[in-house]
């Protein structure tokens, strides 16, 4: 029993990330280098689209020995209305929420450490505190590394229609009732 416990200290030892997640906002004194990950990454566009900046935006941050090595961003807005033209789905006169990842990335020589999985978390624990219902995260299929990680943390997928291969991945986070 006592190697048991051993072997899974060892185990969680190794496979958390040494790294730290936070949220920032421009006045934070990462910004900077925290905005050229994301341009190095790809993804300016879809962090700093006009479209987002009506809804409170969530920017997380990991960084690894002084470094920022991986973002995040998620926006927290009703379900239906804001990217798929339907109301608003209502539950006892209220709104039902969700945090939608609008861009995430970790930087190539980072990944596999663990980086990825432990921004996602942060998401999930954060749109939870905020009283989302779920997570839902849309990616191209061209990011299998992505794919990947997002069911193996137990995301639900699904085929969206669109002009090339698509898929939301969504996570609730809370029952209704």
């Amino acid at each position: 029993m006592a190697i048991h416990t051993v072997l899974l200290v060892v185990r969680e030892a190794l496979s958390t990330p040494r790294c730290s997640i936070r949220e920032l906002n421009a006045d934070d004194r990462d910004w900077e280098e925290y905005v050229a990950v994301i341009n190095e990454e790809g993804q300016a566009r879809w962090v700093f689209d006009a479209h987002f900046e009506s809804f409170p935006r969530h920017f997380v941050m990991a960084k690894q020995n002084g470094r920022v090595v991986g973002f995040l961003m998620y926006v927290v807005w009703d379900i239906g209305p804001n990217d798929r033209g339907q109301r608003a789905l209502m539950v006892d006169g209220r709104p039902l929420t969700e945090a939608k990842i609008i861009a995430f990335g970790v930087k190539k020589e980072y990944r596999r450490q663990g980086i990825g999985r432990a921004l996602q978390e942060h998401t999930l624990r954060r749109a939870t505190a905020l009283g989302c219902y779920q997570v839902r995260s849309v990616s191209d299929g061209d990011h299998p590394e992505n794919h990947r990680l997002k069911l193996a943390m137990g995301f639900a997928v699904e085929p969206m229609e669109r002009d090339k291969p698509t898929l939301a991945f969504i996570m609730p986070l809370r029952p209704l009732c």
